[in-house]
C-alpha cells in the first residue's frame, strides 16, 4: 500500500509539473518595445566682443573663426560649432545651434580631426596677427545673425594691388 501511495504522489507531482509547463508554453507571447531618446541639448552661447575673423584654411578648404576660444567653422553656407564631442550647425556664429549627427557634418570637416583643424587655425591666425591689415589670405568677418550674408574681405585693402590668395 505504501508503494501505491508513493506512485500516486509521483503521478500527481508529474501532472502538476506538466500543467505548469504547458501553461507556460501556451501563454500568449509578450512583445517588448524599447525606446531610447537622447537629448544632446544646445551648447552654451557663443559670446564674443566683435564678429570674429573667419580665416580660410587652404589645407581643409574651409573657413575657421580665429581669435576666439570656440571651434567654429564655415563651409557650404553654414556655420558649424564643435562643442563637447558634438557637432552643431547654425545660421550665424551666434547660433541658434542645432545638433547634427556626425554623418551630417560636411566631408571637409569630417575628413580632419578637430585637433588638426585647431593646428591649422593657429598657424593661419599667427600670419593674420603679424600681417594685420595687410593680411592677404582669404577671410571675412563672421555673421552673428541668421543667414549666410557675408562679404569676403578685400585682399588688397582697396588699393587694387591684386594681393595673393593663399
Amino acid at each position: 500500500m505504501q508503494g501505491q501511495t508513493m506512485r500516486m504522489a509521483a503521478m500527481m507531482i508529474c501532472g502538476m509539473l506538466t500543467s505548469v509547463l504547458m501553461s507556460g508554453l501556451m501563454a500568449p507571447a509578450a512583445h517588448a518595445q524599447v525606446h531610447v531618446n537622447v537629448n544632446i541639448g544646445s551648447p552654451p552661447p557663443v559670446v564674443v566682443v566683435a564678429p570674429p575673423p573667419m580665416l580660410f584654411l587652404p589645407e581643409p578648404g574651409i573657413y575657421v573663426a580665429a581669435g576666439t576660444p570656440y571651434d567654429i567653422f564655415f563651409i557650404s553656407g553654414r556655420y558649424y560649432y564643435f562643442y563637447g564631442d558634438n557637432w552643431f550647425w547654425g545660421p550665424g556664429y551666434g547660433g541658434p545651434w542645432t545638433y547634427v549627427t556626425y554623418r551630417a557634418v560636411p566631408p571637409g570637416l569630417r575628413k580632419y580631426k578637430v585637433k588638426q583643424l585647431r593646428a591649422y587655425r593657429e598657424r593661419e591666425y599667427r600670419v593674420y596677427r603679424v600681417e594685420g591689415r595687410n593680411f592677404n589670405g582669404k577671410h571675412f568677418y563672421a555673421n552673428a545673425g541668421p543667414g549666410n550674408n557675408f562679404k569676403e574681405k578685400d585682399h588688397d585693402n582697396g588699393k587694387q594691388k591684386g594681393g595673393r590668395k593663399r
